[in-house]
């Protein structure tokens, strides 16, 4: 069985070079929901076939994709200095949604950037203990 993305459920994530930390970075996650995170996927590459074979092409795109994983999946942090979590009201891919702030956006190492957006990512996938049931 197959269990269903839990929308709106956030988890708290530790950076791995801050776990051992005495006062690390929370950064609070939540899950892609698949519309969205299908809608990302097309927006880093156009996808075609040609002559029956499948073909990509990469976008030239603005920013790295990690930024619009994290704009949509951070949903809040504790400890990361005395920044307060900032969002604002966009519309994405025709849906009307709340993400992070770029001023916030700025602010995140880009290290952690991606390390965030690979936890967000994964988030929205079935494990490998899933598939073998």
């Amino acid at each position: 069985m197959i269990d269903p993305l839990v929308i709106g459920l956030n988890k708290e994530y530790i950076a791995t070079n801050d776990k051992k930390s005495e006062n690390p970075t929370i950064w609070i996650i939540g899950c892609l929901d698949s519309f969205t995170q299908s809608k990302l996927i097309s927006s880093f590459a156009n996808f075609s076939i040609k002559e029956g074979v499948p073909m990509v092409e990469q976008k030239v795109l603005s920013e790295h994709p990690d930024f619009g994983i994290v704009r949509s999946g951070l949903k809040g942090f504790r400890n990361f200095g005395k920044v307060e979590f900032k969002t604002i009201k966009t519309t994405m891919f025709g849906q009307d949604i709340e993400v992070v702030d770029d001023i916030i956006l700025k602010m995140i190492p880009l290290d952690i950037i991606h390390e965030l957006a690979s936890v967000i990512w994964r988030g929205n996938q079935v494990d490998e203990e899933t598939r073998k049931n």
